[in-house]
């Protein structure tokens, strides 16, 4: 029986984009199935095209059509808090391999964000590792009360004033 490939859903803004196309092919080299979301130049206008791709991504994830995201911009943060909108999504933002490990044996976090401005100073290698580091780590399932009290904010419905 031939093993199972994951795939994954990647997706980035304009910011990282420079950054992230060679992280893409470097990952993609070592044998990985990525769908790329992300956009297709570092000089398209933003104007809220982060929100738009983690959204993308997100919608992929939780459709099952893709494993796992990845989801880059310039610091990580915009594109976690616009993925995180999405019911069933756990985006985690991580620059280190430790939070990474942790964001899915804890957390079951089924979203990787990080940021180009940070993790290019620690070089492609480093990032496929953390990458890696998370992909590899599983959900421990000790933290279920906290999955059950984000499945209750998935489904509640807020006023927003």
């Amino acid at each position: 029986m031939k093993e199972r490939i994951m795939k994954l859903i990647f997706g980035c803004d304009p910011a990282a984009f420079s950054f992230y196309k060679k992280l893409v092919a470097a990952m993609k080299n070592e044998g990985y199935e990525i769908e790329d979301v992300g956009c297709t130049s570092s000089e398209e206008p933003d104007g809220g095209k982060f929100a738009e791709i983690a959204e993308a991504v997100a919608e992929k994830v939780i459709s099952g059509e893709g494993d796992y995201g990845f989801l880059m911009c310039g610091t990580g943060q915009g594109m976690a808090m616009a993925a995180n909108k999405v019911p069933g999504i756990r985006a985690v933002l991580c620059y280190d391999v430790l939070p990474a490990v942790l964001s899915k044996n804890d957390n079951n976090g089924n979203i990787l964000c990080t940021g180009a401005w940070m993790m290019e100073k620690k070089g492609i290698e480093f990032t496929i590792s953390m990458i890696k580091a998370w992909l590899f780590s599983s959900y421990t399932g000790t933290h279920e009360d906290g999955m059950a009290a984000l499945k209750h904010l998935d489904d509640k419905k807020y006023e927003v004033r």
